[in-house]
């Protein structure tokens, strides 16, 4: 038996759905990482704003992998995730883990794609004009490479699920 997904129609010219608390999310993401013993980094952006990068380092790990979200302040399912895969605490025993938990934490208040100043944060990785992409690709360049990166958003417009 066959179902087809029903769209509802709500998300007409913005997201529509539901929000989240991003602080919340990221002091949930403080607290476990630091009970589980996570790396923190905070990446400076502003006298106002850090960014959260957290590292797993294991003995002896097989590959290298990156994972970030929230680069946009309108998909709530890629930080909601992350905090519960850190809450969990389920990651490969042999896997060295390089996360950045929200990379836009100024647009999720708002509901929006764009950073508090109006920039699509994931547009910028090529102009480099936000303090907040400045501040993720400094902390990316001091990385080692990666044998793989997952940078998760959610398309709220789009039905089921796909990779790009």
């Amino acid at each position: 038996m066959s179902h087809s997904l029903q769209r509802l129609g709500k998300n007409k010219g913005g997201y529509f759905g539901e929000t989240i608390d991003i602080h919340r999310v990221l002091r949930d993401d403080l607290e476990a990482a630091r009970k589980f013993g996570w790396q923190i980094e905070e990446l400076p952006v502003s006298d106002q704003l850090d960014l959260l990068a957290f590292r797993r380092i294991v003995r002896t790990p097989r590959t290298k992998l990156y994972l970030s979200t929230g680069i946009h302040g309108d998909e709530p399912a890629g930080p909601e995730t992350v905090r519960q895969l850190l809450q969990e605490n389920r990651w490969p025993s042999d896997v060295n883990i390089w996360l950045c938990p929200c990379l836009n934490p100024t647009g999720f208040p708002l509901n929006r794609r764009e950073s508090a100043d109006g920039v699509d944060l994931n547009r910028d990785y090529r102009h480099l004009q936000s303090a907040e992409v400045r501040a993720h690709v400094a902390w990316l360049k001091k990385q080692p490479n990666f044998d793989l990166a997952l940078c998760l958003h959610e398309d709220w417009e789009s039905p089921g699920f796909y990779v790009y």
